[in-house]
């Protein structure tokens, strides 16, 4: 095979090959506090500190599931000492500063790195919330702010525009994928220098960091041996705009409907759906067949608590656009909508402001359009016009596409490098719609010779009913990490994963298989509480 130079450096560079006499391999180890500053090509290293901590102990340590209630799950660490190592590097010319952290645990390693995916515009989640899990686990983890384009998560930071208005490229790229790959290369260099030996590495995220997850296999294919990359924010120039849907039309048709109006939506459309898989269990598992109609609905009253709503015509059509997905003034799709069974009022939330529902804008969304399609922090979205929309829609993939979009579907190096990808996206994701994910499969598997060849490498799961990288209605799968090092390690690819979460009906524990795309789990009778009362299939 005939690589370019760059590529051959990257090759050299990646397997710790010695450059210009400086070699990244080393078979002795150093103590924390001489652990030296990493080589990390196209930066300079501007500072590296080290520090032993000892009995770390958090209440609020990230997992990077949700709860079933949509909430940030954490749990409590306990007892946890590690190599606290920080690196901080700059690009020339693009004057910005990308701050690595790297947690090493003092003992019970198990010979392995974790980089950890951030969220939103966070590129990683600081301090040890995001490391301390992990380590707990044994494994050696690293986070990057990514050049910090936000504090938040939501709101950017004045710097993602240059002092003249124009968009800081830098930053962006950092954000990206520049900060992923140095991160990997600044983690795995520090874990060796450390352990006095090369680590195997994964990458773990969700969300942006599923985005991040699947940039690595296909911009840095040698940066990890497995990527377990979940609910993934793909096509990110498009999406994002996509998920300014359901805002856009709630303020054109000037109708807000509250949460309690969104649920009656969402339990209607189970209800309606629910059994269509053989199964009365909750959850909308065979949503293609899901033909629910919103406006059967109107003229009934919603009550939660002592909330009571009479649905409209108006609400009914917010939900049934939403669905639809957006469209062109003439008709034409922009993309794909959002599938039944979804929590809408987290989509398309609204608050309670001087006695009457109104829009609550998604700072995530809203300064994508200000900051990076119109340089205009001032801009307000909900001024928005559908031709402004389209146009938004036009301009954006065709101006950052190639820095953010994360759909290049040409896989090859990181398959011929023997790297596996592992992902799940649940099928009632409420932020980032499945048929991203499907959409990019599918590219995938046209450009690489089809499902099976590409499940060589690449396995794909869609659990029923589970939202945003967890949480929902449905089965959450809970041992994604463990599958990939088994098919990393062992060879034994996963053909299912293994969910639970409380039944919706009952809230008992229930348990089921979620299948390897495009299987179904297919009711064979029995207690639907149980795993083991259903197959993988090829249809219901």
């Amino acid at each position: 095979m005939a690589y370019s130079l760059l590529w051959l450096i990257y090759l050299i560079t990646s397997c710790g090959i010695a450059v210009g006499g400086a070699a990244l391999k080393s078979s002795t180890a150093v103590a924390c506090s001489a652990i030296p500053a990493p080589v990390v090509l196209g930066a300079k290293v501007i500072s590296i500190t080290t520090a032993e901590r000892y009995n770390i102990s958090l209440t609020n340590a990230r997992t990077g599931f949700a709860t079933p209630a949509g909430l940030e799950e954490v749990t409590s660490v306990e007892g946890i000492s590690v190599c606290d190592v920080n690196v901080s590097l700059t690009h020339p010319g693009d004057d910005d500063t990308v701050n690595i952290n790297v947690w090493l645990p003092l003992e019970g390693w198990n010979g392995r790195f974790q980089g950890v995916g951030g969220g939103g515009w966070l590129a990683g989640y600081p301090g040890g919330r995001a490391l301390a899990y992990a380590v707990s686990q044994g494994w050696a983890a690293a986070t990057t702010d990514g050049g910090n384009i936000s504090a938040s998560g939501g709101v950017l930071n004045p710097d993602a525009l240059t002092s003249s208005g124009d968009v800081n490229w830098g930053l962006l790229v950092d954000f990206s994928s520049r900060a992923l790959h140095e991160t990997a290369v600044v983690g795995k260099a520090v874990a060796q220098s450390f352990y006095g030996k090369a680590p195997r590495a994964y990458f773990n995220g969700c969300s942006t960091g599923g985005r991040q997850g699947y940039m690595l296999a296909q911009k840095y294919p040698l940066d990890y041996d497995g990527i377990l990359a979940n609910g993934p924010a793909l096509y990110w120039p498009t999406f994002t705009l996509t998920m300014n849907w359901a805002h856009f039309l709630m303020n054109s048709l000037k109708t807000y409907p509250s949460p309690c109006e969104y649920s009656a939506f969402q339990n209607a459309s189970i209800a309606a759906c629910d059994a269509l898989d053989g199964v009365s269990d909750g959850i909308i598992s065979d949503v293609a067949a899901c033909n629910f109609d919103p406006h059967s609905l109107v003229g009934t009253t919603a009550k939660c608590g002592e909330e009571e709503y009479t649905i409209t015509s108006a609400a009914a059509t917010v939900v049934a656009k939403i669905r639809e997905g957006p469209k062109t003034p003439w008709g034409t799709q922009l993309w794909d909508g959002m599938d039944w069974g979804m929590m809408y009022s987290s989509m398309a939330p609204t608050k309670f402001v001087n006695g009457t529902w109104v829009n609550q804008p998604d700072a995530i969304l809203d300064s994508w359009v200000q900051y990076f399609i119109l340089q205009d922090p001032s801009f307000d979205f909900e001024t928005t016009t559908l031709e402004q929309l389209t146009d938004f829609y036009a301009l954006a993939p065709a101006l950052y596409d190639g820095v953010i979009g994360t759909s290049n579907s040409d896989l090859s190096q990181f398959r011929d490098a023997g790297r596996k990808l592992l992902s799940w996206h649940g099928m009632n994701d409420e932020r980032i719609m499945i048929n991203n994910t499907i959409k990019y499969r599918l590219q995938v598997e046209g450009a690489m010779g089809g499902n099976e060849r590409v499940n060589d490498f690449y396995r794909l799961f869609f659990p029923p009913g589970v939202g945003h990288c967890g949480g929902g209605r449905g089965p959450v799968p809970r041992g994604g990490l463990d599958a990939l090092v088994a098919w990393v390690e062992e060879g034994t690819a996963p053909d299912v994963l293994f969910g639970e979460a409380p039944s919706p009906l009952t809230g008992a524990n229930m348990t089921r298989n979620v299948c390897l795309w495009p299987k179904v789990a297919r009711y064979n009778g029995g207690d639907p509480l149980l795993a083991s009362s259903f197959s993988c299939a090829d249809s219901f």
